[in-house]
Parts: C-alpha cells; sequence; structure tokens
C-alpha cells in the first residue's frame, strides 16, 4: 500500500532503509550510505539505472523503470555482501523475476496514477516462455491542463524469454529500456521574472538500457550462473538561443 506499483517505494520502508529528505525521489539510503553506494542486480545480471530522471551519479529518480508485474522476489543485504557481488559499499539488492505463464497467452492494461502500461506473457514453445511490457506516462498532458510549468515525460520497455533447457540448466534473456524527457513550460498567467528563468533552464533527455543473457546450471550443493550484458546511460541537458531545437 503506498507504493504506486514502484518498488524502489517499497524498499524504503524496510528497516534501516530511508527515501531522503525529498518525498518525491526514489534515493535509497541504506544505514546512512549514499544512493550511488548499491547495487542492483536483476536476475543475475547488474543494471545501473533504476529510475527514471536519475541524477547521474547517484540511484534515484521521480519513479522506478521495473514493471513490478515481473518480479517474483527482491533481496535486500545492508552488510556481508556474498562474493559474486563485488563493488557494493552500502547494499545489494538482488531482483527475482519469475517466469511467464507457461499454459497460455495472457496479459493486462494497468492505468496507474501517473501511467498506462500493458503486459503479456505466455509460451513460445513447451519449454520456452515470455514476457513483454511497456508503459507510457501522461504526466505532460495532466500539467498542461493544470496550467503547471513542468512537463515530464516517459517511457520504458522490458522483456524476459526462459529456455528451460533440461531439468538443470535454464537460459535467460533480458531486456529493460527507459526513455526520458523533462521539459519546462511559461504558464498563461507568468511574470517576466518568472518566464525569463523558465526559458533558460535546460531541456533534458536521457535513455538507457540493459540487456543480457544467463545461463544457469544446477551442480552438487549448489549451481554455476554464466552471465553477459551489456548496459548504456546517455543523459543530456541542451539550451538555446531564442528556444531553437538542438540541431540533427
Amino acid at each position: 500500500p503506498g507504493g504506486n506499483f514502484d518498488v524502489s517505494k517499497v524498499i524504503q520502508v524496510l528497516p534501516g532503509v530511508s527515501g531522503g529528505a525529498q518525498a518525491n525521489r526514489n534515493d535509497i539510503i541504506v544505514r546512512g550510505g549514499a544512493p550511488n553506494e548499491n547495487v542492483y542486480y536483476l536476475d543475475g545480471i547488474k543494471i545501473p539505472v533504476l529510475n527514471h530522471f536519475q541524477t547521474q551519479g547517484a540511484s534515484g529518480g521521480a519513479t522506478g523503470i521495473l514493471n513490478v508485474s515481473f518480479i517474483d522476489e527482491v533481496q535486500l543485504t545492508s552488510s556481508a555482501f556474498d562474493a559474486r557481488y563485488d563493488n557494493a559499499l552500502s547494499s545489494t539488492f538482488v531482483i527475482k523475476q519469475r517466469q511467464g505463464n507457461p499454459e497460455k497467452v495472457s496479459g493486462n492494461v494497468r492505468l496507474g496514477a501517473s501511467e498506462v502500461a500493458a503486459t503479456f506473457e505466455g509460451p513460445v514453445d513447451k519449454k520456452t516462455t515470455f514476457m513483454a511490457s511497456g508503459r507510457r506516462s501522461y504526466l505532460q498532458y495532466l500539467f498542461q491542463a493544470l496550467d503547471l510549468p513542468i512537463r515530464p515525460e516517459y517511457w520504458d520497455f522490458q522483456f524476459k524469454v526462459t529456455r528451460n533447457i533440461d531439468k538443470k540448466t535454464t537460459l535467460n534473456l533480458i531486456g529493460i529500456g527507459a526513455i526520458d524527457k523533462f521539459r519546462l513550460a511559461v504558464p498563461r498567467k507568468s511574470s517576466p521574472e518568472n518566464e525569463y528563468i523558465l526559458r533558460s533552464n535546460p531541456d533534458i533527455d536521457q535513455w538507457t538500457y540493459t540487456i543480457g543473457a544467463s545461463l544457469k546450471r544446477l551442480v552438487n550443493n549448489g549451481y554455476i550462473n554464466l552471465a553477459v550484458s551489456r548496459d548504456v546511460f546517455n543523459n543530456e541537458a541542451n539550451q538555446f538561443e531564442d528556444g531553437q531545437v538542438a540541431p540533427n
């Protein structure tokens, strides 16, 4: 309750975890550590970005990019990190996703407080299942109708394909991506001073994606997990004279 389909907001209510001073951000502070000292793993693959409109060099943002319909389990470790999770100073978040419905193709459309999302899942063949989702915000239209100066806009996409090669071997293909745009507009009733401030702020454009594959093999008294992935985070802030758009 109160999480608004956002795993970051649910994590903030755990013992020893704080969301910081700003209520509209997803900064995760574990035992006083900095937000950028946390490490996030999704099905064994490290993901650098967990939120839309992330501040570069930190982990916080306005809202999460993970579809909670995919999540099966989230494990927080605030000390004594496992050796396989490197570069963690404050905590590790190990997020495990469920498998798609092996019986039939199904899906749902969810209308939230700030976005609309569609999720589909089902079998590809007898050994393979899939999950895929897309989400788009509509806050920019609501703020425009209310004549507010901020215009946040975002999209995100996520998929998972699971192949059960045999009883002991499973191959997972995962992907997650997000596109963020933040603009400021001048309200109809605005003073010249406020108009100057709003027009002088830069336009913010961000996009990110992580794609990877992990092979898990059960062995005696444990398992072997081999993962390979690629992630990209692009962040731009542009402002041009007379409100001109950026050249192609």
